[in-house]
């Protein structure tokens, strides 16, 4: 029991009381198939007569999983073969001290089945005693999870190898994986070896380490922000952010910033931050928590999208995808790439939802970041999904006539132990563009379509899992004889909805002892935005 301590401090839990081990120590080694290199990975291991995880290396049962508050401490990365991440929640209703209540029943990775997750280094040991076990073994979206069952006897030693190989490999296809909704802090170098081990571990090509504001300070404090605080090593990359503002109006996102923007004394009125934020050569700036009407959207969202400051949202995070919101605002003209976060500590792991961006043959973090600025993504908590009009890649714009056609491609994949396919999707502002079924249960699903263009619109494509997983493509947009791509007859519906938004919280604010002036002026302008899209719709 000498390493209790040790476990304690590294995997972050409170150890339970567990009967004298006189099993058989288990060397386990897991490798790349393409490297045969030792790799660090996600685990978990279970006894199958009753359920309980077991953590190396002396097989104790946790009382409990690691909090939130770990997070804001920091997690020193320890080298050794045996150190142990945090037990991540990776199933039931969270508390947001161990996962986000968001979830509800949902599973923080679908194709994980296993109550917990933890970060190993791929050359461990674990002594266990008599009886049969489950290994599982879990190394980002583009491996295949391992699940295997053995049997522990009593006495000895041996050795087991288990090969992750890939079902995809999107790197050679010129698409790179990252996460753009982390929180640690990067004040020691024991915290950055833990983050640049946990995107080995998941297999997470770009880090967006945000530090996290409100009206009163900042957590998870990163040791400075440019390209000088970057750290890349083997085609991984950690880069400091910023979420702030963070108030009842929504969460902010900073990435590619050279410096925090921050003002208490201005600190609802979003544009200034977006302004100083543009002023930054590379920033982008993007709306958390756009994925479950997180953060009291549409609250802010309305008054705020009208800046046209914003590049990204959210779309897909905690398991959730919200694309009935997104279709509004892309049928109101607004251009929105589509991202993913984890939003770690609060979710249960880096990289369970990825945002995907071309970058090509070459990855930088400065081509991720510009792949991303343009666009050309897909989000992803399992399959992959590629759409091309006419060759042109996701957040490209095409110009041109009525009538004109234009050669659609799109290809989803998957793999049975990510998630089988059930149907790919194509919507435009119209809706629903065309829908492809997989009764065969096929891993690859292609959609070819000559797409007549009789107006200007986006495009989006989508394909949906049995088990719950969802990719998402930022749509293609179409200009048609110099015609913005809003809907002109969907719009001022979706014009009402922001409208009455809006006039509950200026209703809100006058009611204040003290009217915020500059929260009413700036709503002013948000509806003369709206009204100005109606007079133009709606000319007489």
């Amino acid at each position: 029991m000498k390493n209790i301590s040790i476990l304690i401090i590294s995997a972050l839990y409170l150890c339970g009381c567990t009967e004298p081990n006189e099993g058989q120590r288990i060397n386990i080694r897991v490798v790349e198939a393409s490297t045969g290199k030792i790799t660090p990975v996600m685990a978990c291991i279970t006894s199958v007569s009753d359920g309980k995880v077991r953590i190396p290396p002396d097989a104790i049962i946790p009382d409990t999983v690691s909090k939130t508050s770990d997070f804001y401490k920091g997690i020193a990365f320890q080298s050794g073969r045996n150190w142990i991440g945090p037990i991540r929640k990776m199933n039931g209703i969270g508390d947001n001290d161990d996962r986000s209540y968001v979830y509800d029943s949902l599973p923080s990775i679908p194709h994980w089945a296993e109550p917990v997750a933890y970060q190993i280094s791929g050359d461990f040991s674990i002594t266990l005693p008599p009886g049969t076990y489950r290994i599982s073994l879990e190394h980002g979206n583009e491996f295949i999870p391992i699940k295997e069952e053995f049997v522990i006897a009593r006495g000895g030693e041996a050795t087991k190898t288990f090969t992750m190989r890939r079902w995809i490999d999107l790197p050679a296809r010129g698409w790179f994986s990252g996460d753009v909704h982390v929180h640690h802090p990067t004040t020691k170098q024991a915290f950055k070896d833990f983050l640049w081990e946990y995107a080995r571990a998941e297999d997470v090509h770009l880090v967006n380490v945000l530090e996290m504001g409100h009206h009163l300070g900042t957590d998870f404090k990163q040791e400075g922000f440019g390209e000088k605080f970057r750290t890349c090593k083997d085609n991984i990359c950690l880069v400091s952010g910023q979420e702030d503002p963070r108030s009842t109006f929504g969460h902010i996102i900073g990435l590619n910033i050279e410096q925090m923007v921050r003002d208490t004394k201005t600190y609802n009125y979003y544009d200034l931050a977006f302004e100083k934020l543009k002023l930054q050569p590379g920033a982008i700036v993007g709306y958390a928590h756009f994925s479950w009407n997180g953060c009291d959207l549409p609250r802010g969202f309305p008054w705020y999208i009208t800046t046209e400051q914003i590049d990204f949202v959210e779309l897909l995070q905690f398991s959730r995808i919200n694309t009935m919101d997104y279709y509004d605002y892309l049928n109101l003209g607004f251009r929105i790439t589509a991202a993913a976060g984890s939003d770690i500590p609060r979710g249960s792991t880096l990289g369970e939802v990825r945002t995907f961006v071309f970058t090509g043959n070459t990855f930088s973090a400065d081509s991720w970041f510009e792949g991303l600025k343009k666009g050309h993504t897909f989000v992803s908590n399992g399959p992959a999904l590629f759409l091309e009009a006419d060759g042109s890649l996701p957040g490209t714009e095409i110009t041109r006539s009525k009538g004109s056609i234009t050669n659609l491609s799109v290809k989803a994949l998957s793999h049975a132990s990510i998630g089988m396919i059930e149907r790919v999707l194509v919507y435009n502002n119209d809706g629903l563009v065309v829908e492809k079924l997989n009764p065969q249960r096929a891993d690859s699903i292609e959609i070819d379509l000559a797409h007549t263009l009789l107006q200007s619109q986006w495009l989006s494509a989508v394909v949906y899992c049995d088990n719950g997983a969802v990719a998402h493509t930022t749509p293609i947009y179409f200009v048609i004889d110099g015609q913005p791509t809003w809907h002109i007859e969907k719009a001022p519906n979706i014009i009402v909805k922001q409208l009455a938004a809006i006039q509950s919280i200026e209703e809100e604010t006058r009611a204040m002892a003290e009217v915020d002036e500059g929260i009413i002026t700036r709503l002013e302008e948000a509806k003369a935005f709206y009204a100005a899209i109606l007079s133009t719709l709606r000319p007489n």
